[in-house]
């Protein structure tokens, strides 16, 4: 399970995510994290949208660029950034010299805990797949069907990949996602999130 202080470091780009409030903290309704981001550190995951979520940074220290709705911009220490539901969006990643670190709050609008639990899952699944070298220099699993399955579980909390159409994503959710999870994938692998990992 995903508790306050539990940690994904992603060894592609170096920053370390600290769980400041998971479900319990937050009865369910979204999470608080502290990102720390290097110098220089480019985005941990692509482009994307969320339907029903809203997204809020707090810049606590250094230089970030962040991107909404299309439009880059450039944020200091002390500045708020609020992402809306329906805009696609790249969290703020680090385009200075020192470390940049940040708070970010997603509220679902409802609670909804299992949320917290697979999709900040699937993210330390990520961070756990590129220590073993199983992901692409993006960070996406090589294997198109683990791809596919992660797809799945954050489409259906309406999570999107902003570079391709939504229908096609819930078309290939409902499909190959489907069948990747037959043949035993999962977006959440146990060892990432309890701490077994070999």
């Amino acid at each position: 399970m995903i508790r306050k202080g539990f940690t994904i470091e992603n060894p592609l780009t170096g920053t370390r995510t600290i769980v400041l409030e998971s479900d319990l903290e937050t009865q369910g309704r979204g999470w608080l994290v502290e990102t720390r981001c290097p110098p220089n550190a480019p985005p941990d995951i692509p482009e994307h949208v969320h339907l029903t979520w809203t997204e809020t940074f707090e810049i606590v220290s250094g230089t970030a660029s962040y991107k909404l709705n299309g439009v880059q911009q450039t944020a200091q220490s002390g500045t708020i950034i609020v992402m809306p539901p329906g805009q696609p969006q790249i969290h703020p990643w680090n385009v200075g010299a020192s470390e940049l670190v940040y708070r970010q709050r997603d509220e679902f609008g409802q609670a909804t805990p299992q949320a917290v639990q697979d999709v900040l899952g699937v993210f330390a699944t990520l961070a756990g797949l590129a220590r073993q070298g199983k992901v692409d220099r993006h960070g996406q699993p090589k294997d198109p069907l683990q791809l596919a399955v992660m797809l799945r579980t954050l489409s259906r909390y309406d999570g999107y990949d902003a570079r391709l159409p939504i229908p096609l994503q819930k078309f290939l959710a409902a499909t190959v996602g489907k069948f990747a999870e037959m043949r035993g994938y999962r977006a959440v692998y146990p060892q990432y999130v309890d701490g077994q990992e070999g």
